[in-house]
């Protein structure tokens, strides 16, 4: 896991930063910000499902209503028209969430390659939360009737961008927390975080 965290920050500021910098650089904020909100409310799917696996039918209808309201005045999700109104706020939920609600232990700690933090039980909700955000997206891409070629290009150019939006607005720096310690803050932190998020 040490070993991994440090390959995950050798790679974060050898590639990932200088790309997230450029990206940065070229797209005005505004645009960076659409980016975020069309992929948040692509994610909106996973957070639906989530809750209604969980029997969660408050956060469930809210997370309906966003879905509904972005993709439609929201112009696809590139405007969280929702967030306006305090009582459609944004709902967290994952299939990691989902396996801690029904009494899945989180398992052994885990650092992932260039991911960062998980356990057992989280890497299994991401695998699955994974595959269904691909089979919507790939669906979406279906609907727009492109060849072959184009939209296996249109989906790995999804992917390379919702990689670098998601690195984008994580204001984590690896080894700038300023604790000599920071792996085990780091690792202490998600346990509590996850558990957190699992209860509510």
């Amino acid at each position: 896991n040490r070993r991994i965290y440090n390959f995950n920050a050798i790679f974060y500021y050898a590639v990932f930063l200088p790309v997230v910098q450029a990206y940065e650089f070229v797209l005005p904020v505004f645009a960076q910000k659409g980016i975020t909100n069309f992929f948040k409310n692509l994610n909106e799917v996973t957070n639906l499902t989530n809750s209604l696996l969980q029997f969660k039918i408050e956060k469930a209808l809210i997370t309906f209503g966003r879905i509904c309201i972005n993709t439609t005045v929201g112009i696809g999700g590139l405007i969280d028209v929702a967030t306006i109104n305090d009582k459609l706020e944004r709902q967290d939920e994952d299939f990691g969430q989902t396996l801690g609600f029904y009494g899945l232990g989180p398992g052994p700690y885990l650092v992932l390659p260039i991911l960062g933090p998980s356990n057992l039980r989280d890497t299994g909700g991401l695998v699955v939360d994974s595959v269904v955000y691909s089979l919507m997206v790939g669906e979406l891409i279906n609907l727009t009737g492109l060849d072959s070629p184009e939209d296996a290009i249109l989906n790995y150019s999804l992917t390379g961008l919702y990689a670098i939006d998601k690195r984008h607005t994580e204001p984590f720096r690896y080894f700038k927390t300023g604790s000599p310690f920071e792996y085990d803050l780091i690792r202490k932190l998600y346990l509590i975080m996850r558990e957190f998020k699992i209860e509510s």
